[in-house]
């Protein structure tokens, strides 16, 4: 296991229904993906009225989130889709507080917390939004910095 050195931050692209669909996400990574388990280390869902965290990878597992990152970052999943609208600000506020915890942790500066679109090599076309058009990594890396 290499080093964690980077945190990649994603979204669901799925609207976030209030509802744990924490296991769908799991279903889907391991049924139709073929993966072993679910590709992120976290994910952070509005489950009844409030916002939780939720394991997925344990730490010391290689993810499978963003094609050469996997070895060295740890993924989380932001439930909700962020391309037309910001993600609550509970949701951003329960996030922060799980990615300052983690770069306390594995000593990650905040300029290595990035979004999927700034992390991903694979040239998509069109190029990913993930986390979201409308989440603003600046504004982000600004806030737990």
């Amino acid at each position: 296991m290499s080093k964690r050195d980077s945190i990649i931050i994603h979204h669901s692209a799925t609207k976030d229904s209030g509802t744990v669909s924490w296991g769908a996400i799991r279903r889907y990574h391991v049924e139709t993906c073929g993966w072993r388990d679910i590709g992120y280390n976290y994910g952070v869902e509005l489950v009844g009225d409030n916002y939780e965290i939720l394991v997925g990878r344990f730490e010391d597992e290689v993810g499978a989130h963003t094609k050469g990152w996997n070895q060295r970052s740890i993924g989380i999943c932001v439930v909700g889709d962020f391309d037309a609208s910001p993600p609550p600000i509970k949701q951003i506020n329960l996030t922060a507080e799980l990615v300052q915890y983690l770069m306390r942790t594995y000593d990650i500066k905040a300029h290595e917390v990035k979004g999927h679109r700034e992390a991903d090599r694979r040239g998509a076309y069109p190029k990913k939004s993930c986390p979201g058009k409308s989440f603003d990594m600046e504004k982000f890396r600004e806030r737990i910095g």
